[in-house]
Order: structure tokens, then sequence, then C-alpha cells
């Protein structure tokens, strides 16, 4: 599968999201990497409406040097219509060093979702930007077995990051958080009051990831009350 097949299907999910409310207007970001060029990201474009993307709406940005690549992949055939005029206009997703340093993190990782879900945007974990992130405990439910963890009562915890208004500085909180912790476990973080960025070694994965760590935060706001 290509990278042009990829993004087909990441269209799809953003339907889905924006359909669940994890993604409404131009909310959320998603990426993956490319097949052609591992070094590379597709990523959603800047200000785009996610319920309406196409595959116009991606820009290959370099994961190292942030350098843009390319603007857009040529529409398919359904899609001819796409004022690709537009397209050439796409800049990179603001978030888009948030999802550098998750690929830096493993080579492994195929695809990163970020959304903006109810709950995590509840859950209020007060770490400050001094400290930058914290580790934060989740509970042990049935849940955490699409992790691929299957210990009995492993007693996670969960990164969760200042949310800074330069994104820049949350990416490289993200960095530094994975330079002290090579073997965090799970395959999410929390910025707080913002959402979930979430990976995968193929898009499945991270769907099925993200699908989990949805369910997971619901729980946890609900034990709030």
């Amino acid at each position: 599968m290509g990278d042009q097949e990829l993004i087909q299907e990441i269209v799809g999910l953003s339907k889905v999201y924006y359909n669940r409310q994890w993604m409404f207007a131009t909310a959320g970001n998603l990426s993956i990497r490319s097949v052609t060029n591992p070094s590379q990201i597709w990523i959603t474009a800047s200000g785009k409406d996610k319920g309406n993307l196409n595959q116009t709406d991606f820009v290959c940005v370099d994961i190292l040097t942030s350098e843009i690549v390319k603007n857009s992949l040529q529409p398919l055939p359904n899609e001819s219509d796409s004022p690709l005029h537009n397209a050439t206009k796409n800049k990179p997703s603001a978030e888009t060093s948030i999802h550098q340093a998750v690929y830096q993190f493993s080579s492994t990782i195929s695809a990163v979702l970020h959304v903006h879900t109810l709950s995590s945007n509840l859950l209020v974990y007060s770490v400050s930007s001094q400290e930058k992130f914290k580790l934060v405990d989740i509970p042990n439910i049935e849940i955490i077995k699409a992790y691929g963890i299957w210990n009995e009562n492993p007693n996670l915890k969960m990164a969760v990051f200042y949310n800074f208004g330069n994104v820049k500085d949350i990416a490289e909180s993200i960095q530094l958080f994975f330079a002290e912790n090579p073997d965090y476990m799970l395959p999410f973080i929390l910025v707080e009051g913002h959402g979930p960025t979430v990976w995968g070694n193929s898009i499945l994965e991270a769907n099925r990831h993200l699908e989990a760590t949805a369910f997971l935060f619901d729980v946890m706001k609900e034990s709030l009350r």
C-alpha cells in the first residue's frame, strides 16, 4: 500500500472522528509516515475542516528538518474537481512539531492521530509550565488490553503535558519526556485542556489505540463525579 492509499484511509477516519464529535471544525490533526520515504510524514494541512477532508488536504514534511517536501498529492479520479490551486497553498498543521516528536520516539510508528474529545478536556491535573509534564495513574480496566498490555493490574501512568501557547514548546517537552522515559509503555500522551495524541505501527493499530484511549478518558472523567 502506498502513500495515496494510506491518506485515503486517514481521510475516511477523519469523517468518523468528526461524526463522533472528536474533531469539530478545524480541530485535530492526523498523519502517516511515508511508505516511499520513511523520513517524511503526510499531515493534515492547517485550517482544514475535518468533516470535509480530501486527499489534497495533506502536506508532506521532513520529520527531522520540518522542511515542506510536497504541498499536496494529486487528486484521485473521483476528486477531479478538487481545487488544486488551493492545495498549492497548503501549510502544515500548527501541531506538526508534536507529530514529529512522536515519530522520532520510534521508527516503527506509522500513524499519529490527535483529536479533541470532550472527556480529555475535562480531566484536570494542574501541570505547571515549570514542570512541563507529569505522570498520572490510569485505572486498571479491561480496555488497557487494546494497547497490547496483558499484565494483571499493570498500574500504568500516562504522560500529561502543560498546554503551552507555543506548540513547539509542547513538542520540546514531549521530546524531553521521551528522552527521560525511553520505556514509556502507553501509545498515547495527553496535553492538558487540549486532547490526546495517539500512535501505532499502522493506521489500524493507531485507530484501535485512539478508541481505547477515548473510552479510558470517559471512565476517568466519570470517576471524578
